[in-house]
């Protein structure tokens, strides 16, 4: 007995200096007991492993309709890249294919009218009737008829298709492509169930002709088949002038400002690298009396020491017209992207006239992106190219460049967006 409880204290003081040494390994030990299902879970480590609630109803016909799929909706989660999924929702509607958007993870987030004035604001004109529901209920499956669609967004809802897609009309589905996202993961699990999609039969629907670039040269599933290029419906972002604009105005007296676009916890972003690349540049004397800010991390960062004196400090998440306010009322921003394609914070940038820091990656080289825009200093993926990088941009304000908005891609998502929603409206109508 004795020796069972000197064995239980030596296990505790161990768990003491581990809670001391790594907090979140003594959380994971603690889950055992205090959690032990979502401690399974966790030891699976497989992205939302859920089935997606459907029933075929043969009784809706063979009429088409595409269910646009998201893991969920909510007003916080409008970034670029959601946005982007609702604004070519809107326009395949236009072309007269009925579309819904069905989330298929968490159910509600948005309401019908909430969303209505949501695209209105971000498309403009017409909107046709775009109704959301969820496959998210087991008691309550989605019913869907036999010669609809659907488009997957994101790798997690291609895989929920699959058991679906046997059952259709038609087994091809259309992917909305945004990123490689096999590369948010580690070589794991997740990494393979993301690999896995490319290999399906789908219509490729790019966010950026570089990415589909990127996709062809590595190669993956059906992207090794040059034949599947016929298939490649690619488009490059619109960044809007209607919102992103030089200011039209003077600024106000004031310290001029970086932005840094920071997310610890979407690792393409680099938030690491970023800190320590301005932390170095923070010492240099252009930037002596400017402040430097934080978005894109909602709440996620605290105040944090660089040098000189500099505190890079959390600014406030804002909506879509206000970000773009706020993209005007500033300087220049960091917005590291370890990814094949450009990211909209840095193009926005570029568009509102400020100088957008950003890094080149594979096919996204630096000539690339500094030919988009004069807007855009770009450097190699490393804290000295960025800090670098950095200097340079503070040195072109300080000379009080021009702000102008100058930027080689589309300037309205019609340009961009309406001829892609034709070609995918001719895909469905042939499905």
């Amino acid at each position: 007995m004795m020796n069972r409880i000197l064995g239980m204290g030596g296990k505790l003081r161990a768990q003491a200096a581990l809670l001391r040494r790594d907090p979140q390994a003594f959380a994971v030990n603690l889950m055992q007991v205090t959690h032990p299902s979502l401690f399974r879970e966790r030891l699976v480590d497989i992205m939302n492993p859920v089935p997606m609630h459907v029933r075929v109803d043969p009784s809706l016909g063979s009429a088409m309709r595409l269910n646009v799929l998201n893991p969920a909706l909510s007003k916080e989660g409008m970034t670029g890249g959601p946005n982007t999924i609702l604004n070519l929702a809107v326009r395949v509607a236009r072309q007269g294919i009925p579309v819904r958007l069905i989330t298929t993870v968490k159910p509600g987030g948005v309401s019908a009218d909430w969303l209505r004035g949501h695209l209105a604001e971000l498309v403009g004109g017409d909107i046709p009737e775009i109704a959301v529901e969820t496959a998210a209920i087991e008691a309550s499956p989605l019913a869907v008829g036999p010669g609809e669609a659907f488009m997957a967004t994101h790798w997690t809802t291609a895989q929920q298709l699959k058991p679906i897609l046997p059952r259709m009309k038609s087994q091809k589905f259309i992917y909305m492509l945004q990123e490689f996202e096999a590369g948010f993961y580690a070589w794991s699990s997740n990494h393979a169930l993301a690999l896995e999609t490319y290999g399906m039969d789908f219509w490729p629907v790019t966010n950026e002709n570089l990415l589909a670039e990127y996709f062809f040269r590595t190669g993956h599933g059906r992207f090794a088949d040059p034949a599947f290029r016929e298939r490649s419906i690619a488009f490059d972002p619109a960044i809007e002038d209607r919102v992103f604009h030089p200011p039209t105005s003077p600024q106000p007296p004031g310290p001029k400002t970086l932005l840094f676009y920071a997310r610890p916890s979407n690792h393409r972003n680099l938030f690491g690298l970023g800190l320590e690349a301005l932390r170095r540049a923070a010492a240099d004397p252009a930037f002596a009396g400017w402040r430097m800010l934080a978005i894109g991390g909602r709440g996620g960062v605290p105040d944090l020491p660089l040098a000189n004196g500099h505190v890079l400090r959390p600014a406030p998440w804002r909506g879509y017209l206000a970000y773009a306010d706020q993209l005007r009322e500033a300087d220049v921003l960091l917005a590291p992207m370890l990814s094949p394609h450009t990211g909209y914070p840095a193009l926005e940038m570029a568009a509102c006239g400020g100088v957008a820091v950003t890094n080149a990656f594979s096919v996204k080289t630096i000539e690339v992106l500094e030919g988009l825009s004069p807007n855009i200093v770009a450097t190699e993926a490393t804290v000295e190219g960025m800090a670098a990088g950095l200097v340079r941009a503070a040195g072109l304000v300080n000379a009080g460049r021009p702000r102008d908005g100058v930027l080689n891609l589309p300037r309205d998502w019609a340009e961009a967006l309406d001829p892609a929603a034709r070609r995918v409206a001719e895909v469905l109508r042939a499905f």
